[in-house]
């Protein structure tokens, strides 16, 4: 709000005005110095901010890096389409809606099914690990080890038939990584649930 000009004989009413305008002025910069950190302080959690990832409870959740990471969304869709799949919704819960384009819906809560993608570091290089599954039909899974420096995604899915396949780069040690994520009842598993677990979580082939 500029201020007014003053004139001869009005010198009170003119410095309240200067005042009132300055007033306002600090008012509105607060203002926008508050919306500025408030961005910065939520940036899209994607693949990056997985791999950099300390504490297991402040990782991305699978949707997250999916509508922040168009690499991995890329390199999911490209692995499912070699089975014959296509990305399901439950997974894109969180890309923008229609006339939404450049905005990340981060507002949109996940459904509850989404894992953290975990960090790895599998043979000296970067992987991101997580698993979502379908709210309305729980054995509808899917689990991702993502290679973020190749930007290749192996895929563990059942679709809704019941119809189980691994997708995309089926190396022997990422095989046995995602065997031995998706069973419960073993060490690797049992490792990475617990909230403790050093990040990024080394693996050897060897």
């Amino acid at each position: 709000m500029p201020a007014m000009p003053c004139r001869v004989g009005t010198t009170s009413d003119c410095l309240m005005r200067s005042l009132l305008a300055l007033l306002l002025l600090g008012i509105t910069g607060a203002r926008g110095a508050d919306v500025e950190v408030t961005t910065r302080q939520q940036p899209p959690r994607g693949a990056y901010m997985a791999s950099q990832c300390k504490e297991a409870s402040q990782c991305p959740k699978l949707d997250e890096v999916y509508a922040a990471t168009p690499a991995f969304r890329h390199a999911l869709s490209l692995s499912l389409r070699h089975g014959d799949e296509v990305v399901p919704e439950w997974v894109k819960v969180k890309l923008p809606k229609q006339g939404e384009r450049n905005q990340i819906a981060r507002d949109t809560p996940s459904p509850g099914t989404a894992s953290s993608m975990l960090p790895l570091r599998i043979d000296d290089r970067s992987y991101l690990l997580g698993r979502m599954a379908d709210p309305e039909r729980p054995e509808h899974i899917m689990a991702v080890l993502y290679d973020t420096t190749r930007g290749f995604a192996t895929v563990h899915y059942v679709n809704r038939e019941g119809k189980t396949a691994l997708l995309g780069d089926g190396t022997d040690i990422l095989r046995r990584v995602m065997t031995d994520f998706l069973n419960a009842d073993s060490p690797f598993a049992k490792s990475l649930g617990r909230p403790d677990v050093a990040l990024p979580v080394p693996v050897r082939s060897q």
